[in-house]
């Protein structure tokens, strides 16, 4: 049986909860390293240089690039030169279902890239990859198609993620490397 007390102790700790998640929110908190990404990025003017340059993926490497206060500029203008190749989408089966169908898919994004400063190469010819499951429905063609794609979606995105945490790594480690 539930007394005033109890109900009374649930409701004080409900409301510590919720003060100390948003006292941690409002502080500023982040984890280590993602404070400076801004002033990392920012430091160069930047060219990003794409077999693709009109691809999706191109597009939301730049923008993300900018969100993280980078400035864009021409091939000719900037002093960190981004060189991108073309994104990659591989599939391949886990497991099979009783038919001989598969019954689960790995999804693997991968993208090629390189990076020259002042003419120097910081990165030269490094890969990135990002890895998701799914689960397969062979009587549901439509289903999958649509969750194939947007599977797609989420991997570009953390693929672009993933490249300008390296970028940013490879430039501060740059820095560091000079002082």
């Amino acid at each position: 049986m539930w007394s005033p007390t109890r109900q009374w102790r649930r409701a004080l700790c409900r409301a510590a909860v919720v003060l100390l998640t948003s006292t941690l929110a409002s502080c500023g908190f982040e984890l280590r390293g993602q404070s400076d990404r801004a002033a990392t990025l920012g430091r160069y003017p930047i060219a990003v240089v794409s077999q693709a340059p009109s691809s999706e993926f191109a597009a939301q490497l730049r923008s993300e690039l900018q969100r993280q206060g980078a400035s864009l500029l021409a091939l000719t203008e900037a002093e960190l030169v981004l060189y991108v190749d073309i994104e990659t989408f591989e599939q391949r089966s886990l497991s099979l279902t009783a038919r001989a169908r598969a019954a689960e898919l790995e999804l693997q994004a991968s993208v090629d890239f390189s990076v020259k400063l002042n003419g120097e190469w910081l990165i030269d010819n490094e890969s990135i990859a990002v890895v998701d499951q799914m689960l397969n429905d062979p009587l549901n063609v439509v289903g999958k198609t649509e969750e194939m794609r947007l599977l797609q979606e989420e991997l570009r995105t953390a693929l672009v993620e993933a490249l300008t945490r390296r970028l940013d790594y490879g430039i501060a480690a740059y820095h560091a490397r000079q002082t």
